[in-house]
């Protein structure tokens, strides 16, 4: 039973390691084009808010949104806009309106990608 668990934990970290990155890319470019800063701050603060996103997943909330599909996804990007939209707020270096824009319009590309790539990668039973 324990050792089920652990494989499951490791697994589950493979994938969220397997995804950071290009979450992180993809929500840069989104916040480079929204004028957030140059492209050197945007993938820093990408990289940060990113991070938060990951411990959190780590320390509790991943198994809820590993096995339950586009309801598991709608609950990751929940969880993922609170945090990062506090994390840029934390930094107070842009209005709150454009906080809330930047982080609502990258973490909503980062969910359509995680959800075309569920769609296309998920092997099919049968």
């Amino acid at each position: 039973m324990i050792r089920q668990s652990f494989t499951k934990y490791v697994s589950m970290l493979g994938f969220y390691v397997y995804q950071f990155v290009p979450i992180m890319l993809l929500e840069a470019i989104v916040l480079w084009r929204l004028k957030w800063g140059g492209f050197k701050i945007c993938l820093i603060d990408s990289l940060m808010i990113n991070f938060a996103s990951f411990i959190g997943l780590l320390l509790g909330l991943g198994p809820y949104i590993t096995g339950s599909g586009i309801w598991g996804l709608t609950l990751f990007g929940t969880y993922s806009i609170m945090v990062e939209g506090a994390f840029l707020m934390l930094l107070e270096r842009h209005p709150l309106k454009q906080v809330w824009l930047a982080v609502l319009i990258a973490n909503l590309s980062s969910c359509i990608m995680l959800g075309i790539e569920t769609l296309f990668m998920v092997p099919t039973k049968g």
